[in-house]
């Protein structure tokens, strides 16, 4: 992984000194430092497809930057997903097919996939990369032994952090012109049931095998997956923009181009970070609330508040690198 420039380790409950008034220091929840170390986390990423990943790529490039380690499991190797050139070419009359498109078999497009997602976690330097081969549609009820399988990784990996998708059935996908949730199932529910049961069977006895049971600390939903008012919690990426951009860039089986990597990242992560006051974000929501010994104020929001509201305006803007 080549860290973005300028971009260094940040974490939450930094307690350095305050940025000066009329400067603003864009360093969400502050930066490490000598006086105010934390020891590594584990993190646990569980997605449907390998694409997936990259809605919380920059956010887990920050804290592989920090020292802490990132597990990335894929409940499918995509096979079934996102071919919109070999869906071109079948809709084409059978005589007019390209027969090196149409020929191609959901083991070559998965191959490709797989060769993808493995480039773009080195990207974010996510060295444990997991591809399940679960079938898709993925469906809890046709793949129980799913639920075992990601048991089995928590067992090993040992998460404080999971993330993966939102297990409600309102989402931006799934709401109709009528506002009104649909009930279809789709593979990101159905993996975030897998992976909340999961988590339920490792922290359960086992009689049997005598596993070592395990809580996982803190869950997080992917923002993708849900309605933007019900985004609860942001990570600022803004120094890991290229990187984003570069990572959808790399799905060239998709069909993905440069152009569209740009719009993309612009589009999605440049909304997110509007609605987080900043120039990039990536979006999550907490599976509960938080339970704290006291009030803690980041050190994002301390800056925030003490900062030139013009220093502010020109770094959403991407105009200005001012340092308190």
């Amino acid at each position: 992984m080549i860290a973005p420039e300028g971009a260094r380790p940040r974490w939450p409950g930094h307690t350095g000194s305050h940025t000066q008034a009329r400067s603003f220091n864009p360093q969400p929840g502050g930066l490490m430092s000598d006086e105010a170390k934390r020891d590594p986390l584990r993190f646990l990423v569980v997605v449907a497809h390998p694409h997936d990943f990259t809605h919380c790529a920059g956010t887990c490039g920050i804290h592989v930057l920090m020292g802490d380690s990132v597990t990335v499991v894929t409940m499918t190797d995509g096979g079934r997903k996102h071919n919109e050139a070999y869906l071109d070419e079948m809709s084409k009359p059978e005589a007019k097919r390209d027969p090196a498109i149409a020929n191609q078999t959901q083991e070559d497009y998965a191959a490709a996939k797989n060769r993808e997602i493995t480039e773009v976690c080195a990207v974010f330097g996510v060295k444990d990369l997991r591809i399940l081969t679960f079938p898709e549609p993925l469906r809890l009820q046709h793949s129980p032994e799913a639920v075992d399988t990601l048991a089995d990784i928590i067992a090993d990996v040992r998460p404080h952090v999971l993330i993966t998708h939102a297990p409600y059935n309102m989402s931006p996908a799934g709401i109709t012109t009528h506002g009104l949730p649909t009930a279809t199932l789709n593979d990101h529910r159905e993996c975030a049931i897998m992976a909340m049961e999961a988590c339920a069977m490792a922290n359960m006895p086992d009689y049997e095998a005598k596993k070592q049971p395990h809580r996982i600390a803190a869950i997080y939903y992917l923002g993708v997956d849900v309605m933007p008012d019900q985004v609860d919690f942001y990570v600022d990426i803004s120094d890991w923009k290229d990187h984003r951009q570069r990572a959808e860039a790399l799905f060239k089986s998709q069909g993905q181009t440069e152009a569209f990597a740009r719009k993309r990242i612009d589009i999605g992560a440049g909304s997110m970070g509007w609605a987080a006051r900043t120039q990039y974000a990536e979006a999550f929501v907490r599976s509960q609330v938080e339970t704290l010994p006291c009030i803690e104020v980041p050190q994002w929001s301390l800056q925030l508040a003490s900062g030139s509201r013009i220093e502010h305006l020109k770094h959403i803007a991407g105009e200005s690198t001012a340092q308190g």
